[in-house]
């Protein structure tokens, strides 16, 4: 808007220059006249200048009104955030000792059915257990979907026997396999993957020789190992 009334400005201002310019050139081109009679005209002619610049002065005037009236308004105030309150002693982070991850074991002897236990100090959930070769790969999958902090879990024996069939070793020597935990802990989605072995071993029965394959813990095993 402010370009426009400068621009205005200009043109009236040319506009008046050359006006003047003209009435001068054709008052002094056209037949000689009186003093009186010439004043009367140069008065006559800085009249309508005076209401030219007159007009330019109003259109300013009108311009800056309208800047003002479209100013934008001025920024509300921020508020001021209120300050989050600080934990209480009971409510600081745990320290990671007492965050770990839910500790394993098994539980029971074949033929008996046996059981994979995890235990935590607090509620967990699991969602899958993965029996994962040595090599790492996923050889089978079965879905649990269990609440609690302490969570058991029956081993599948015919999952068990896949492994061990699957795992190359010399004669009957213990296979290694993983269990792969899928957990949600402290709302965290994750995973604990438990190291264990099977051992193939027979039980005479008055039936005959019985096949049975016990799982361990490899920490366990490793634990009789040293002894």
């Amino acid at each position: 808007m402010g370009k426009d009334a400068v621009a205005i400005g200009a043109l009236l201002g040319a506009v008046a220059g050359a006006a003047l310019g003209a009435y001068v050139q054709k008052a002094w081109t056209s037949e000689p006249t009186d003093a009186d009679d010439f004043g009367q005209r140069l008065a006559k002619l800085e009249a309508e200048i005076e209401e030219l610049e007159l007009l330019q002065r109003e259109r300013k005037r009108k311009s800056r009104e309208e800047r003002s009236a479209v100013r934008p308004a001025a920024a509300p105030e921020a508020q001021p955030q209120a300050s989050r309150p600080q934990p209480t002693q009971r409510q600081q982070i745990q320290p990671e000792s007492t965050r770990s991850q839910p500790s394993p074991e098994v539980r029971g002897k074949p033929p008996e059915q046996q059981y994979l236990v995890l235990s935590a100090d607090r509620n967990f959930t699991l969602s899958r257990v993965d029996y994962v070769s040595n090599q790492g790969t996923t050889v089978t999958s079965e879905d649990v979907k269990k609440s609690g902090s302490r969570i058991e879990v029956p081993i599948n024996e015919k999952k068990v026997s896949r492994i061990w069939y699957l795992v190359q070793r010399v004669n009957a020597e213990p296979a290694a396999f993983q269990f792969r935990c899928h957990l949600r802990l402290d709302g965290v989605e994750t995973e604990s993957v438990v190291p264990a072995v099977i051992q193939q071993n027979f039980m005479q029965t008055r039936l005959g020789r019985t096949i049975f394959r016990k799982v361990t813990l490899a920490s366990a095993v490793a634990d009789l190992s040293a002894l």
